[in-house]
């Protein structure tokens, strides 16, 4: 009987039933990710099909070739050479110039702004304190459209005439005809220049990298001694060269203008004027809320080993406050570029202004809609990709 007993417990326990395939749960997640992707491609054909069959009632094919076509229109502002006979392919590109130009000035100026303004926010300076929270309340509610609208009335009615221009450090020259500054021109020696200065500053990264961990520097301090040592070095290549790299073409007075040099019109200041104003408050909300995601004990430690306020924000709180900073801003930074399609509305031609001229002279709204939709996709991932990059760099890693 103990034996009996023994060898019905050896042996295996019978093996679980299966269920049919079509009562899996993974089959059945997959057939619904299935049917939801057809139904969605079948409503994206059906749409695409109705399109093609109206523009064909209307004699027209789908199509791309338009952008080798003369576009017949100027551009007032273009950092490349533009005219009428210009494909309508480089007056997209003019435009998409325009747009980056306008954007990441906006994006630079409306950082600094927004930082200083978010840090002062929190002073205990009563009168920086409210100057502040004024400033964020009053642009933050203000539709941004209207900021561009001020700005541009303020830049045409308020600056000086030509022959008042306001005379800047540099050969600069504000007036209401717009920013007068030299241009540089390219030389022999420029192609060379360019080259030492970025194997200069690679070189100069690495160094001050691995001898700022020696050292115990953090990235702020290594930052400005890679910076210190790469302009002197591009100062060293300058006097070294036969050549000056570039030379700079001054802007100078001749009867109702100026002539030479670069010139900004007042349209581009005020949008990128604009576009910082209305877009600091959002930043620095962001500064404010981040700087005051860090713990009060954190701060306290740092004044009870006597670090000054200074010391207490660049060392403690912001490297701190950044993990709460950065997503946020990347959201920021998405909207300014987004929003400088506002720039059309006072003229400055930016690429919704100069795709609009396009699709006026050649009818193709499909075409340039889709155009425009893939730029500012483009534009909108790239600018994620530098953010997630770098909020990556700055979070805390776990042990």
């Amino acid at each position: 009987m103990a034996e009996q007993t023994l060898t019905y417990e050896m042996l295996p326990p019978p093996p679980p039933p299966r269920s049919a395939w079509w009562r899996d749960e993974r089959f059945l997640q997959f057939l619904a990710q299935a049917v939801f992707v057809i139904i969605v491609a079948g409503i994206g054909y059906f749409l695409f099909q109705n399109m093609v069959q109206s523009l064909a009632k209307q004699g027209m094919v789908l199509g791309y070739e338009f952008l080798e076509s003369p576009t017949g229109f100027d551009i007032s502002t273009s950092l490349i050479e533009h005219a009428r006979e210009s494909s309508n392919l480089r007056s997209i590109a003019v435009g998409v110039i325009n747009t980056i130009v306008a954007s990441l000035l906006g994006i630079v100026l409306a950082t600094i702004l927004g930082v200083l303004v978010g840090i002062a926010s929190l002073s205990r300076n009563y009168l920086v304190n409210r100057f502040a929270w004024s400033y964020i309340e009053i642009f933050r509610n203000i539709p941004l459209l209207l900021v561009i609208f001020f700005t541009y009335t303020l830049v045409i009615f308020n600056l000086p005439a030509v022959r008042k221009s306001f005379h800047l450090p540099g050969e600069i020259f504000l007036s209401n005809r717009g920013l007068y500054m030299p241009k540089p021109l390219a030389t022999a020696t420029t192609g060379l220049y360019l080259i030492i200065g970025v194997v200069l500053l690679i070189g100069t990264f690495i160094l001050v990298v691995k001898f700022g961990r020696r050292r115990k520097l953090d990235y702020f301090q290594m930052s400005l001694i890679t910076l210190g040592i790469w302009l002197l070095g591009l100062l060293a290549a300058w006097l070294v060269l036969p050549e000056a790299p570039f030379q700079f073409e001054l802007p100078r007075l001749k009867g109702l203008n100026y002539v030479g040099g670069a010139e900004f019109t007042p349209e581009f200041v005020a949008i990128v004027l604009g576009l910082v104003l209305g877009s600091a408050p959002f930043i620095a909300d962001t500064v404010r809320a981040g700087i005051q995601s860090v713990s009060k004990g954190q701060v306290d430690a740092a004044r009870a080993l006597g670090m000054s306020g200074y010391l207490t924000m660049r060392l403690i709180i912001f490297p701190q406050a950044l993990r709460v900073i950065i997503p946020p801003m990347t959201s920021n930074y998405l909207s300014l570029t987004k929003n400088s399609t506002l720039a059309a509305a006072v003229g400055y031609p930016e690429l919704l202004h100069v795709s609009s001229s396009i699709t006026s002279q050649t009818g193709r709204a499909v075409e340039m809609m889709s155009i425009l939709m893939a730029i500012y996709l483009a534009l909108s991932l790239l600018t994620s990709l530098v953010m997630n990059w770098y909020n990556k760099r700055v979070q805390l890693v776990e042990r």
